[in-house]
């Protein structure tokens, strides 16, 4: 994670504050937009999101994916329930990058996400 979170920061990923290496754990300590829900409790909350709300999240998403691309990580598990999104502004940021791997020439073969 601190590969896709290091400076310069995508405003659209979730950052990593600071870590803590613990006996067989990590603790994270990540960022908390507020207020926020994940995207798909909005949506079942809201409805469908609109078409002029679902381009600004799309556009937020592809640059959060880009900016992992750019810096060797592959997400594997974008789903409305990884997408934070702001009830105020409605910008997103993308989180879990536990099923992630870094990008590789090779092919894939174990399923994730």
């Amino acid at each position: 994670m601190t590969r896709v979170t290091s400076a310069p920061a995508c405003p659209s990923v979730l950052q990593l504050l600071d870590w803590f290496d613990r006996p067989r754990r990590y603790i994270l300590v990540l960022e908390r937009p507020d207020p926020c829900q994940d995207l798909q409790s909005f949506c079942e909350e809201n409805g469908c999101l609109d078409e002029r709300l679902a381009k600004k999240v799309l556009v937020q998403l592809i640059a959060a994916l880009k900016h992992c691309e750019s810096r060797g990580v592959l997400h594997r598990d974008v789903k409305p329930e990884n997408l934070l999104i702001s009830t105020e502004s409605q910008d997103i940021k993308l989180l879990d990058f536990g099923c992630g791997d870094l990008l590789k020439r090779s092919a894939y073969k174990y399923f994730a996400g």
